[in-house]
């Protein structure tokens, strides 16, 4: 039998960027988030409905990056463009795919 499959809208992949930039930069949050994922999410403003697993989250790629270079792989509207079709499938795994996450974490 197929696994539920959960995709989050644009606002909410823009928060889990920020979450997983916070858990990158924080290894509180991220061990906060390994124990409780549906709490640290809900910090973020993220919801996950009961039921659907929640998204690992991604090792941390080589590299700097900014929270604006993230949020713009997750789907974010740069100014003067049409917007993009970013998920995160390729973040987490647990999602479908409509795009990438960038090629930092692409290339791994």
């Amino acid at each position: 039998m197929a696994e539920s499959i959960y995709v989050l809208g644009d606002e909410d992949r823009q928060k889990f960027a920020r979450l997983i930039a916070a858990a990158w930069s924080d290894e509180d949050v991220k061990t906060r988030f390994e124990a409780e994922p549906r709490t640290v999410l809900a910090e973020y403003g993220v919801v996950i409905p009961e039921g659907i697993p929640t998204p690992p989250l991604p090792a941390r790629p080589e590299g700097e990056f900014s929270v604006e270079e993230l949020e713009m792989a997750a789907g974010a509207q740069a100014e003067g463009t049409a917007g993009t079709a970013g998920t995160l499938g390729t973040i987490g795994g647990c999602f479908g795919t409509a795009g990438t996450y960038g090629s930092a974490a692409a290339a791994m």
